[in-house]
């Protein structure tokens, strides 16, 4: 009889013990990401602090290209297998995932305390909050410091100055500005730039040639900015139709070109490329100093998936509120990003010429995010591509014009 108890209570303690052991098998959430391949390892480091803080959590990092992601996303959102996270931008994917119940609503939630009132606003749809903004971005033009100090060449503050600095730079035998214009994306982010600056009324005349009130031909501005891509034309190496981004980075970082005009998002793969490469950035000018702005919008944020288990959706808020109140300050001070919280102030030694525009908000959101249909992107893409190539002026006003007109006024239009 005593080997039986024995042998019972011995069964027992097994049991116990598993039990103990099954309830303190950590959570693993999903972080699906898209962020440049660089940043991979910027998020391994917060993920290993972050589990270091908080065993009884496990952050699992899945990683795409931003060509691949958006697909990969939509396609498991559609199979009912949506990851428990993942970052997105202010965007009509973001607001069809809001209205159709598939990212938490997080208005009010501690998680968000930090983040500037001005962020919030910025990424609110329908007065709610559903993203959580963490860093913002900027465009501008990256430049050779030590080539810029080594020659004596000023930073432009008029368009005129920078066409000419570009003519200074081709005559000493440099190339002015890298390209990347087989990545139609990169070349577009930078061209809405363009359009934000030089087309005071665009989104009102968005709305117009919607209506069939006008067309883009007509709208203020436009041939400032056919302009500015044609002549930027002049000033980039042969062949930028046939370089992807990867080329453009080379040339810049390699010496070759003294500038590279684009996003702040850039910043982690130049410093992952070339660790002792001294650059820093300059607003593209308006017509004048004063008009001068920057395009700037949230840039690193993250939803959280509504379809995810009670469970899983706590330990997404865990986390993501540790990155809001401490945990940010890993990637901010990584990628020199501006940051979107009131509690982490960045290094902004590389792009002090823009932080003032940031601070003083002279900036403008890109006019794509709230503004077009996610195919007409696409198609505007190739507009520019286009023009690029031809410098045909008229096709492009036509080309821009049926990208809006055929897919037709976004289901939520953003102001």
């Amino acid at each position: 009889m005593k080997k039986v108890l024995a042998l019972v209570f011995a069964l027992m303690m097994v049991f116990s013990c598993i039990q103990i052991a099954a309830a303190e098998e950590p959570i693993e959430i999903e972080f699906f990401q898209h962020k440049d391949e660089a940043e991979v390892d910027i998020f391994d480091e917060m993920i290993q602090v972050f589990e270091a803080e908080h065993p009884g959590i496990k952050i699992k990092q899945v990683h795409f290209p931003e060509e691949e992601a958006d697909t990969i996303l939509s396609t498991r959102i559609q199979n009912n297998d949506a990851p428990d996270i993942w970052n997105t931008w202010f965007s009509q994917e973001v607001f069809t995932q809001a209205d159709e119940g598939i990212i938490l609503d997080l208005t009010g939630s501690e998680i968000l305390e930090p983040v500037s009132e001005k962020a919030l606003n910025d990424t609110a749809y329908n007065g709610r909050n559903y993203m959580i903004p963490v860093t913002s971005n900027f465009m501008g033009v990256f430049y050779n410091k030590t080539l810029f100090d080594e020659k004596g060449y000023k930073i432009p503050e008029t368009p005129e100055e920078f066409w000419a600095l570009c003519e200074q730079i081709k005559a000493d035998g440099l190339i002015p500005i890298a390209a990347g214009d087989m990545d139609g994306w990169n070349l577009a982010h930078w061209i809405q730039s363009i359009i934000g600056e030089y087309m005071p009324n665009y989104s009102a005349e968005f709305l117009k040639i919607y209506d069939g009130e006008m067309t883009v031909a007509e709208m203020e501005g436009i041939e400032d900015v056919a302009d500015i891509i044609v002549k930027r034309s002049q000033y980039v190496q042969d062949g930028p139709l046939g370089a992807d981004s990867s080329a453009m980075l080379a040339l810049f970082v390699n010496g070759e070109a003294a500038m590279m005009a684009n996003g702040s998002y850039w910043i982690p793969s130049i410093d992952a490329a070339e660790p002792d490469f001294e650059y820093a950035v300059f607003p593209f000018p308006g017509r004048t100093k004063e008009e001068t702005l920057v395009q700037s919008n949230a840039d690193l944020a993250f939803v959280i998936s509504a379809k995810a288990s009670a469970e899983k959706q706590e330990a997404a808020k865990t986390f993501l509120s540790w990155i809001t109140h401490e945990g940010a300050k890993i990637y901010i001070d990584a990628t020199g990003a501006p940051s979107c919280l009131k509690n982490i102030t960045p290094d902004t030694s590389k792009y002090s010429l823009i932080a003032p525009y940031l601070e003083e908000g002279k900036i403008f959101r890109m006019p794509y995010s709230g503004r077009w249909a996610d195919n007409t992107y696409l198609d505007y893409t190739v507009a520019v591509q286009n023009l690029t190539d031809t410098g045909d002026k008229e096709a492009f006003y036509s080309e821009f014009n049926d990208a809006l007109v055929n897919n037709g006024k976004p289901e939520t239009y953003v102001d």
